[in-house]
């Protein structure tokens, strides 16, 4: 099975680079087509070009558009921002809340930077139901078949991102809600304990997921955090209703500083080569080695001082930051690492009151690569504007 998997990924690479060289074309020629009434900015372009949409197809900002926009990046950062107040900043001391402010100040000049939160879509009917069908998947792994959170989650990925290359009729998008449904579905029992409002949660995910689909493409966590804003969403309806447990324990990370250092550094990188210079996609190159890194943790000795569970949360988390696509960090040799390891720091240090949540990890690698955007290794991206097409 592994050596058709990895048959079928070989595969596919070719023509993905190609894809690519016919993007890059496009992109160029597409450079000058922007009027100064509908400007875009140019990493804009460039990541749509990867995905094969040119500036043609690009939806220009109208009244209406924009008006959208507004509402969906308040909405949107809102929502963020009461996750953010009520599990991390009101159970730190003052050291660790400016800590905390500088890493936000740095992400919200990343998100300046980045200037697309996106409007809001209509929702694909497909989505809440592919997303539906991740979290079901992964709740049937965890709670039925006893399988590791991390592994269920990424054994779904696997079987999404490739379902999507051997059924017919499916698109290559299809991958992303299955995936942002299994984030969901790996929600703790201690959590949310009827199976019903997992998959209630997993269902919104998909809506949300939809709407939202336009906003931030390209920056990696972005799945996450959908689950994590759906998931917290539900869980507090389920307390309501006396249906929320009592909270998991955070991970113990005792001891594994320089460990976890490494695999934060390590992950990430290896997820961006793989998702974009190898051509496998997001959701493969971030669910495949996630795999392989949690079989390989569960086949270590029982006597072994680290839990692996830790050490599979850190890499999963970790390779979300490499699903950051290249035009949206300038150094990715540099930033991509650099996010890595600031994730880690932000799972260490905050990550534990949100603990069995599902969506967790993606929110901090949200975070972390917008503060890399933030600092000095990425300027402000140029516009293109009507004057450049003289």
């Amino acid at each position: 099975m592994a050596a058709a998997i990895l048959g079928e990924l070989g595969r596919g690479a070719p023509e993905k680079r190609g894809r690519s060289r016919i993007a890059g074309t496009r992109m160029q020629r597409d450079y000058r087509v922007a009027t100064s009434a509908n400007r875009i900015d140019v990493e804009t372009v460039k990541d749509s070009a990867s995905r094969g949409v040119s500036v043609a197809q690009m939806k220009m900002p109208t009244r209406s558009t924009s008006t959208s926009r507004w509402v969906h990046y308040s909405l949107l950062w809102t929502a963020l921002a009461v996750v953010v107040v009520v599990s991390f900043w009101r159970h730190q001391t003052w050291t660790n809340r400016g800590l905390l402010a500088a890493v936000i100040l740095l992400a919200l000049r990343g998100v300046a930077l980045t200037r697309d939160a996106g409007h809001l879509e209509r929702p694909r009917r497909e989505d809440p139901l592919l997303s539906l069908i991740g979290a079901a998947g992964a709740l049937t792994l965890m709670r039925a078949g006893h399988a590791a959170p991390i592994l269920a989650a990424a054994l779904i990925g696997v079987g999404g991102g490739l379902g999507v290359r051997w059924f017919r009729g499916a698109r290559d998008y299809h991958g992303a809600p299955i995936y942002v449904g299994a984030f969901v579905g790996i929600t703790s029992p201690l959590v949310l304990r009827d199976d019903r409002w997992v998959l209630a949660a997993g269902l919104l995910a998909g809506v949300v997921w939809s709407l939202s689909r336009d906003a931030w493409v390209g920056v990696g966590g972005k799945m996450g955090t959908m689950a994590l804003l759906a998931t917290s969403g539900v869980a507090l309806v389920a307390r309501e209703f006396h249906q929320r447990g009592p909270g998991t324990r955070a991970l113990d990370a005792h001891g594994i500083v320089v460990l976890a250092v490494m695999i934060g550094a390590g992950a990430a990188p290896l997820t961006f080569y793989l998702s974009h210079s190898r051509g496998w996609g997001a959701v493969l190159g971030s669910s495949v080695p996630t795999v392989a890194f949690a079989l390989a943790v569960s086949l270590t000795p029982a006597t072994w001082p680290v839990h692996g569970a830790v050490l599979s949360y850190l890499w999963f988390g970790s390779s979300f930051v490499g699903m950051t696509t290249p035009v949206r960090l300038s150094r990715p040799a540099l930033a991509v690492p650099l996010a890595g390891v600031l994730f880690t720091w932000l799972a260490f240090r905050f990550g534990p009151y949100l603990a069995g949540v599902g969506g967790t990890a993606g929110f901090a690698a949200l975070v972390a690569v917008f503060a890399v955007r933030g600092t000095t290794l990425n300027s402000r991206p140029r516009r293109v504007l009507a004057r450049d097409s003289r």
